[in-house]
């Protein structure tokens, strides 16, 4: 009986912590989501947000679909994302984007999605996004799009 309890409080712990990354792409409510495209050198945007304090927290999620190309796979692409408004970054932080195939499998996941930022919005307004390379793009990524969530429900921060 002991041994079935740990197991369930192993497992609880478990899927906490795996979920505990996912709450910019699973929680709140989808604001919008726009298809952007990566320029020559990898970079993406300008992208313009309208963010107003009522949708906070906010998660500025990557989406993209990457191919089924062998040599891809074990690559990433890095990125770091910055959040101005009126020409002051707000928030900025750096994601990395998977291939996500094996050589058994080399398709993957279909769409990768990735959190690039949570943000509390202190005032109302556009704020732009860019998306820079921070190494040479290792992967080809399609139909890239920006999704932005409200209301995002975020984990406790640990004491």
């Amino acid at each position: 009986m002991n041994n079935i309890f740990n197991a369930g409080v192993l497992s609880a712990v478990l899927a906490a912590f795996v979920l505990a990354g996912c709450e910019g792409v699973t929680t709140g409510e989808r604001d919008f989501q726009i298809p952007v495209a990566a320029s020559e050198d990898g970079s993406f945007g300008p992208v313009l947000i309208k963010l107003s304090p009522d949708m906070s927290p906010v998660a500025i999620n990557f989406k993209a679909q990457h191919g089924d190309d062998p040599a891809e796979i074990g690559k990433w692409n890095s990125y770091r994302a910055s959040l101005s408004r009126n020409g002051s970054v707000v928030a900025s932080g750096s994601f990395n984007i998977n291939h996500s195939g094996t050589i058994d499998s080399p398709m993957g996941a279909t769409y990768v999605t990735q959190t690039m930022l949570k943000v509390m919005s202190p005032e109302t307004g556009e704020y732009e996004l860019h998306i820079l390379p921070l190494k040479p793009v290792e992967v080809t990524l399609t139909h890239t799009e920006i999704e932005v969530r409200k209301n995002i429900q975020t984990a406790p921060a640990n004491p």
